[in-house]
């Protein structure tokens, strides 16, 4: 339904399709309300409220605004203004997560539509691929990251991605960039958005500020002091909340920042998880993964597994099963199995929780996002390059290593 949501009515959501699946599995007993709650993650809830809180105060004060203002300022031609587009999601994405960047990012693209007189769903669709493709570059980028990161045990884990993961990261965000000024320079004029931008800035800019700069102090830290004594291990949700902290002491428009949460996706992604809870319940996953039980370490298996499964049954739970099936952890399968994930959320929509998150955000804003299939016809190129690049680096990094 999320496929050919072009030819439904207007009203229907993608919030709502999931939602109305999720209802069916608790309905036909496929899945029961005990084991619903449970296949929830309510750390990436946390973190996405927490994130979401954060990005609107960064729009409601008017940062939002500034940061897209700066990026066109002076009629700065077409690559500039993709060069620096790009660089700050990847940035973003890289530091606080896909998802944050996703959040964040999504007024900036509208503007630079506006801004250019375009349509906004190629600027959105490049924010798609930059954030996904940024997200390679940390152990912190996105949930996969994070659970590779927990079982290699790695005693750097933010020098063990940029060894395997930087260099196939910049290539996929090079060929982002050409590829994606040649859509902009074929890209005709017409139908753009207005410029998204508060009314009014109802919101002081320096709890938003704070709380952002605390996010990414909170997060690196808890990056770098992964599996050391020295500092407490605290899930990204309890991150999220504790930055957010700040907008809800200092800030006069509490219940805006409350109410203007984007409630929609928050259900969107607990219904995601109910859907994605019953297909790993049925075994359907394990079941597909057993005749290769023993080369689950061979890198084509790993390439193949984790892209074509990843749309399927969503790169997480692909991964947490992946990792609980293989019989060793070698660092080269760990790195491709995360940059193969991460990758696979450039073919569908629905490949990556940030492009859900995109849409979301794009609609509550009053403007079209792109289609399914106009999704995939601009991040196939991406797609196919980006994995090119990614197995040949860690085949030769592997090789190097001896």
């Amino acid at each position: 339904m999320i496929a050919i949501r072009q030819w439904l009515p207007s009203w229907v959501k993608i919030w709502q399709i999931m939602t109305a699946g999720a209802v069916f599995l608790l309905v036909t007993g496929n899945i029961s309300p005990s084991e619903a709650l449970k296949a929830i993650d309510w750390n990436v809830i946390a973190y996405l409220f927490g994130v979401f809180a954060i990005s609107h105060a960064l729009f409601a004060s008017g940062i939002s605004n500034e940061v897209s203002n700066w990026i066109c300022a002076d009629s700065r031609p077409v690559p500039a203004i993709l060069f620096y587009f790009i660089l700050f999601v990847t940035a973003v994405s890289a530091v606080l997560t896909n998802d944050a960047a996703a959040a964040i990012g999504t007024p900036i693209a509208i503007a630079i539509a506006a801004s250019l007189g375009i349509r906004a769903a190629l600027p959105l669709i490049a924010l798609c691929v930059s954030v996904t493709v940024g997200s390679m570059f940390s152990p912190v980028g996105n949930p996969q990251n994070l659970l590779i990161v927990a079982d290699g045990h790695f005693t750097n884990p933010v020098a063990v991605f940029l060894e395997w993961l930087l260099v196939p990261g910049l290539v996929s965000l090079a060929f982002t960039l050409v590829w994606f000024w040649y859509c902009f320079s074929r890209e005709e004029q017409g139908d753009a958005p207005s410029h998204v931008a508060p009314e009014e800035q109802t919101m002081r800019q320096w709890p938003a500020l704070l709380s952002t700069g605390l996010l990414c102090v909170l997060v690196l830290i808890d990056s770098f002091a992964h599996g050391s004594s020295w500092a407490p291990d605290l899930p990204l949700g309890a991150l999220s909340l504790i930055a957010a902290v700040p907008l809800f002491l200092f800030s006069s428009h509490r219940v805006q920042l409350v109410k203007e949460v984007d409630w929609h996706t928050l259900i969107f992604f607990v219904s995601m998880f109910i859907v994605t809870g019953a297909v790993l319940k049925s075994g359907a996953l394990q079941e597909w993964l057993s005749p290769w039980h023993d080369q689950l370490g061979d890198p084509v298996l790993v390439t193949s597994i984790a892209f074509f499964g990843s749309q399927v049954f969503s790169n997480v739970p692909l991964v947490e099963i992946y990792l609980n099936l293989l019989k060793g952890h070698e660092t080269a399968t760990l790195m491709l199995l995360s940059g193969i994930s991460t990758l696979a959320g450039n073919l569908f929509i629905l490949s990556a929780a940030s492009n859900v998150i995109i849409v979301q955000q794009t609609e509550k804003h009053g403007v079209t996002p792109f289609q399914f299939w106009q999704f995939t016809r601009y991040v196939l190129p991406v797609t196919v390059v980006s994995l090119i690049a990614c197995y040949a680096w860690v085949a030769f990094v592997t090789e190097l290593n001896g």
